[in-house]
């Protein structure tokens, strides 16, 4: 009721008004104080920061020793087409433009690119080295020999699938996350100048074989094969006798399996496969049926 006959009385409205005006001048210095803040903020170069939120997962940057490594793992050459699915900075395709490859990286967020471009450049390997604004899990990966990845390993779990459609003997090198369920080819860790993030782990993408295959040569019958990445096991089956097929393990094409003490080795292509017996002697060969 006091504030009702205040603002009633032709007293108090001066200093109501007064009020209101320095309500409004507050609020219009605030806002443009707000605007210069943002102004000066975009005219600041970008710069990341370890743990950075990003769309699909945190930046968190490799090691430069451990980037160096995962190449190594990867035997990274001229001839290679290298990729990063969230490239970050640019770290690992950089240093794979540097070694002569071809590289490519995809990341969502733009300054990142713009970055990434910067830093290429800075290098020296702008022609080398290629940076495209876009969602890791729509990317064409088909042409890539090599993948070098620091992602989670939801992320991984999700890709795996455009993984397995590499071509055989495509390389994938990932930084401490796995995906699950695959057991990596090799495993190092990188032990001087390194406090965290310091393993990696390579996987050969393996050829497919599962399903049944009518073996010819000096081994004959059907052989079965139930494949879990790069490990398989089965039967052969000859004369109507099953043999378990045991000890089955792809290296991209190559492929090595072992049948009632014998030893084969060989290598996929396409819907077949052949190679040698060892021991025994011979050769084997296989048809996809």
């Amino acid at each position: 009721m006091i504030k009702s006959r205040l603002i009633q009385s032709p007293r108090a409205w001066p200093a109501v008004i007064g009020a209101v005006l320095a309500t409004a001048l507050v609020v219009v210095l605030a806002q443009g104080a707000s605007a210069q803040q943002k102004q000066d903020d975009a005219d600041k170069p970008f710069k990341p920061y370890s743990g950075q939120p990003g769309r699909d997962v945190v930046w968190v940057p490799t090691p430069e020793v451990l980037t160096e490594k995962m190449l190594d793992m990867a035997k990274v050459t001229p001839e290679d087409t290298v990729m990063d699915l969230g490239s970050g900075d640019g770290r690992n395709i950089i240093a794979a433009a540097k070694r002569g490859a071809t590289a490519i990286g995809v990341e969502f967020n733009p300054k990142m690119v713009q970055l990434s471009r910067d830093n290429a450049k800075a290098a020296g390997v702008s022609d080398k080295a290629t940076f495209v604004e876009g969602d890791m899990y729509k990317a064409d990966i088909s042409k890539a020999s090599v993948l070098a990845l620091f992602l989670l390993t939801e992320n991984l779990d999700r890709l795996t699938p455009k993984f397995l459609d590499m071509k055989p003997g495509s390389r994938i090198v990932v930084n401490g996350f796995r995906p699950s369920g695959w057991s990596p080819d090799e495993t190092e860790r990188v032990e001087q100048d390194c406090r965290a993030w310091c393993t990696a782990y390579l996987y050969y993408v393996p050829a497919k074989v599962e399903g049944s295959w009518q073996l010819g040569g000096a081994g004959k019958g059907t052989l079965k094969i139930e494949q879990t990445f790069q490990m398989f096991k089965g039967e052969l089956d000859a004369g109507g006798k099953a043999v378990p097929v045991t000890d089955g393990k792809l290296k991209g094409e190559e492929i090595t399996f072992t049948v009632d003490g014998t030893k084969y080795t060989g290598r996929v292509d396409g819907n077949t496969m052949k190679g040698e017996i060892e021991g025994k002697g011979g050769s084997w060969s296989a048809s996809r049926q």
